[in-house]
């Protein structure tokens, strides 16, 4: 828990602590074929195939590690040799040179066969609504991370990585190496609630740090400025928001029951905004399973509604948003592309929505528990 409460200042911990991994030093670590086959055999050792964001651990006096989060099998996995991988790969490129008063190694004039060390795999599987809110920890922490050099005494590296953009951090004195460390924990010992309370926690303290942060906005036609019940948001919260503001305040128990979206000269006629504004407004959400389980006497008064949203070919489709005409309520999918969630026993209209997908209206409620198809929009 004292992990978490370091959480609070990410934003602030990031930029001490991260920094970029320049262009420029990884293409001078492939002048060095020791770097290119160590980076190669790291790759195919300890990275999957789906691995969106994560992290690299490159440790001085133990063995190499990774957990990263797969989008093809929507887990979190680790993965750790056995032994040494940089050891390995340099005793297959350099040899022993023995000389009169000392010994020194050298490069191989041609790399020698060697034995790629064990992998010892662990994995959890991970939600669509928990991929989101990792992802959210990761886009935190890389926005403000800076451009510069930081010592780390013992020569331990971490790098983090996120839709191919990378940055390395120290090991100790770290919000979000102490985060990825229990995070680790959990899913090398199979704990799923530890997991769980981990990633809510860690969305729930980067949502308040990016909150508690006072800056403005990007002033620009490619930027959304959103502002909900009367408050501008920070740019990096906008960016989390602009596309699923449902889901978004979903995790956080709260329902959008208006939405608007601004164009730039209304933006700047009304809000005196120079880009897109989207205007919402939210209160308590009385109608999720979760509120709903904790005041069961409501189930007197409500439907219990739960289904499926697929896709052409029936495949699940996650991030999805099934809701109640007029009143606001509803639910996002899972990874599963399911749905749960209350509604009045007046309620007879629903949709579905999702980004990249025709808008389904007009759902009658005698078709739940149900499987909601949604057409690709057309490009």
């Amino acid at each position: 828990m004292a992990a978490m409460l370091m959480l609070l200042p990410m934003a602030g911990l990031a930029q001490d602590k991260l920094i970029w991994v320049h262009n420029a030093d990884r293409s001078w670590r492939k002048e060095n074929p020791q770097t290119v086959l160590y980076d190669q055999e790291k790759t195919r050792l300890l990275m999957p195939q789906g691995a969106a964001f994560g992290v690299e651990c490159i440790p001085s006096f133990s063995t190499e590690w990774t957990l990263t989060y797969d989008s093809v099998a929507h887990a979190l996995v680790y993965r750790e040799v056995e032994k040494s991988l940089w050891h390995a790969t340099y005793r297959a490129l350099h040899k022993l040179k023995k000389g009169k008063n000392h010994s020194k190694w050298v490069l191989r004039k041609r790399p020698k066969d060697y034995v790629a060390p064990a992998v010892k795999t662990a994995s959890l599987p991970v939600s669509a609504d928990q991929a989101w809110m990792l992802r959210a920890v990761w886009t935190s922490a890389f926005h403000d991370a800076e451009d510069r050099e930081v010592l780390i005494l013992d020569g331990t590296k971490w790098e983090f990585f996120i839709d191919g953009r990378r940055a390395k951090s120290h090991r100790e004195e770290n919000a979000l190496v102490s985060f990825v460390n229990d995070l680790k924990g959990a899913v090398a010992t199979g704990n799923v609630s530890r997991k769980d309370s981990l990633i809510g926690n860690a969305f729930q303290q980067v949502v308040a740090s990016l909150i508690a942060v006072d800056k403005p906005p990007r002033k620009d036609n490619d930027s959304i400025v959103v502002i909900t019940n009367g408050q501008q948001l920070p740019d990096s919260l906008c960016r989390l928001i602009n596309h699923r503001p449902k889901q978004f305040y979903y995790q956080r128990g709260e329902l959008v029951t208006y939405e608007s979206t601004w164009s730039i000269y209304g933006a700047k006629q009304t809000f005196d905004i120079d880009c897109p504004v989207l205007e919402l407004k939210t209160k308590p959400d009385t109608l999720s399973d979760a509120y709903v389980s904790r005041h069961p006497a409501l189930q007197q008064t409500l439907n219990h509604y739960t289904g499926t949203v697929v896709d052409q070919d029936d495949k699940p489709i996650a991030g999805a948003w099934v809701g109640i005409y007029g009143a606001g309520a509803g639910a996002p999918t899972d990874s599963a592309g399911r749905f749960s969630f209350w509604v009045p026993r007046k309620a007879t209209r629903f949709y579905a929505e999702c980004p990249g997908y025709e808008r389904l209206r007009n759902i009658d409620d005698i078709d739940f528990p149900s499987v909601i198809r949604l057409k690709k929009t057309k490009k």
